[in-house]
């Protein structure tokens, strides 16, 4: 019967001692660590994600009440509106409800990654720098476009993804009015919309290609209608209705590719930008 001499490679005693110590070393002393994320991956979760859109949501709710008093229902446009609307009809009025709803949808998506709760704060520095160049980069887009349909259509260029009313506090209402639709327009559509398109797909046994792409798509097709729906809409125009169509795609694929945070701070970014700041590229 042979021992366990007869097979080298399993007997300790034939290991040489180094071989030995890193044995030890990796079964009772140091037990293997999955390695530190890096910032492309970190971005992707919902904790840092939560840590850039906070001080917009807070700024935004605070913003709405102070310049609105009684009426700050009025400044309240686009997702925000609509969604504060559907919770009404359920009987939830409170002031507070739909945000802290957000951070929890948030802190327990990161529930489930229970090794992403530590970061470095220079990632949510990058995440700012990040928007900043994607909200540029959509500038550019809305150029392209613009120059398209100088070809078929002469049309005036929205200057904002989402059209905010003046108010006697004129600009200030105007910022706050994009802080909210850069945090709640990607929370309704991308956050929500996105996901429950591609699973629904996937429940229904469709390919994953197409069902991301359905979900990509079809989410950014109900973005660009919502703005042309209701009481009051944007009138139609089809530079409108096409480019927040492409910037819908453009977001959702941020939101997949690169973080829910960084969506919501390119859209916020670019509707600054180009609403409150005047610059069209």
């Amino acid at each position: 019967m042979k021992s366990i001499k007869d097979f080298p490679d399993l007997d300790p005693k034939s290991r040489s001692a180094d071989g030995r110590r890193k044995l030890r070393r990796l079964i009772f002393v140091e037990p293997i660590e999955d390695p530190t994320p890096g910032y492309w991956s970190t971005t992707r979760k919902p904790l840092p994600s939560l840590v850039l859109v906070a001080p917009i949501v807070l700024a935004y709710e605070f913003g709405v009440v102070w310049l609105g008093g009684s009426s700050a229902s009025a400044l309240r446009t686009g997702a925000d509106a609509w969604m504060r609307q559907s919770l009404a009809a359920a009987g939830l009025t409170d002031h507070w409800l739909l945000p802290l709803s957000l951070f929890l949808i948030l802190l327990g998506w990161q529930a489930f990654q229970p090794k992403g709760w530590k970061f470095s704060p220079m990632v949510v520095a990058g995440m700012i720098f990040e928007s900043l160049v994607l909200a540029v980069a959509l500038v550019g887009v809305s150029r392209l476009v613009d120059m398209g349909f100088d070809l078929m259509e002469r049309t005036n260029p929205p200057t904002v993804l989402l059209q905010v009313p003046g108010s006697a506090d004129g600009s200030a209402a105007q910022l706050v009015g994009y802080l909210g639709a850069g945090v709640y327009e990607e929370a309704l559509f991308r956050l929500l919309l996105v996901p429950f398109v591609f699973y629904l797909l996937r429940g229904l046994q469709t390919p994953q290609v197409l069902s991301n792409a359905t979900a990509v798509t079809g989410s950014a097709l109900l973005f660009s209608l919502a703005h042309h729906a209701g009481n009051p809409g944007e009138a139609f125009t089809w530079f409108a209705f096409i480019f927040r169509w492409m910037a819908g795609v453009f977001f959702a694929w941020v939101f997949i590719l690169r973080g829910f945070g960084i969506a919501v701070g390119a859209h916020t970014a670019y509707d600054v930008l180009v609403g409150w700041v005047g610059w069209d590229g």
